[in-house]
């Protein structure tokens, strides 16, 4: 998560020694589409995850689960909202629908991107580190392609009729993200990897 008082996490420590992490917002990225790519199997996933973050081969099993233990929590860190997990616990309905896909939505954000910031985020891949792609993304404004976008998906429709309940319907359906096509809910990516890690290193 990002601070104002301490340098962007690029580090890991283990058994004494300190590893540079590659934490560019694109290899944060990859790493999640990485996870959905069902063509790859568990060890293959594993493998490259090592390489895309530490830029060397896995060779130790007990490095990597560490080392992704403290990945994931660290990238999924948030300011806000940290109530969620006890609210969870006492069992409140949540939509189960994903409100954007990076990759599906990528230009929708790279649009917004340069719109609000001028920042071209292809120039930006493997420089810009992620908690600063998070903090800049979670600050689109309203008027941002992006936004908007969201502003349709999660647009409530029991008040409207006619005509304008057709158009609504209409946007909803083509920027309705494939994955909530195909399912109505999925398990958390890093509850998965973390099982993945757990029969790897057995």
């Amino acid at each position: 998560m990002l601070s104002l008082s301490e340098s962007l996490g690029n580090e890991f420590e283990y058994d004494n020694k300190i590893y540079h992490i590659n934490l560019a917002f694109d290899t944060v990225l990859r790493f999640y589409e990485m996870l959905d790519d069902e063509r790859l199997e568990d060890a293959e996933k594993v493998a490259t995850a090592f390489e895309m973050f530490f830029n060397q081969p896995v060779k130790d099993a007990d490095f990597a689960v560490t080392a992704f233990e403290q990945i994931s929590k660290y990238i999924s860190m948030k300011p806000y909202g940290n109530d969620d997990d006890e609210e969870d616990q006492q069992h409140v309905v949540r939509d189960p629908r994903r409100l954007y896909s990076f990759k599906q939505d990528a230009e929708a954000i790279f649009a917004s991107f340069y719109d609000q910031y001028g920042m071209n985020l292809i120039q930006e891949q493997g420089k810009l580190h992620w908690d600063e792609f998070k903090a800049l993304f979670q600050g689109l404004g309203p008027q941002t392609y992006f936004q908007r976008i969201i502003e349709i998906r999660t647009k409530d429709t029991k008040d409207l009729e006619g005509e304008q309940l057709s158009k609504v319907i209409q946007a909803q359906q083509f920027y309705e993200l494939d994955i909530n096509k195909s399912q109505a809910a999925k398990e958390e990516q890093f509850a998965n990897f973390g099982e993945i890690l757990k029969n790897w290193a057995q």
